[in-house]
């Protein structure tokens, strides 16, 4: 498993919820984890929850769960 993959899931996997989410700037931006987290929704890994606005015009934030088999390819990792 590719590094950043493990180090995405892991993270999600320390919550309660096993969700993990990224802020957009407001420039509308999205970090470079934003694709990343997307690669492992098309993967199956993650569950895409949706988007919320944020508090300045042009930001949000993106969240995605933790699915049963995001969990097993990280315990295999």
């Amino acid at each position: 498993m590719i590094d950043h993959r493990r180090r995405l899931l892991s993270r999600a996997a320390l919550t309660a919820e096993g969700r993990i989410t990224v802020q957009r700037a407001p420039d509308r931006a999205w970090p470079g984890d934003h694709s990343r987290l997307c690669a492992l929704e098309n993967d199956g890994h993650l569950l895409f929850l949706g988007e919320q606005p944020g508090a300045l015009p042009g930001s949000a934030s993106a969240a995605w769960r933790l699915t049963t088999r995001g969990r097993a390819a990280l315990r295999d990792a």
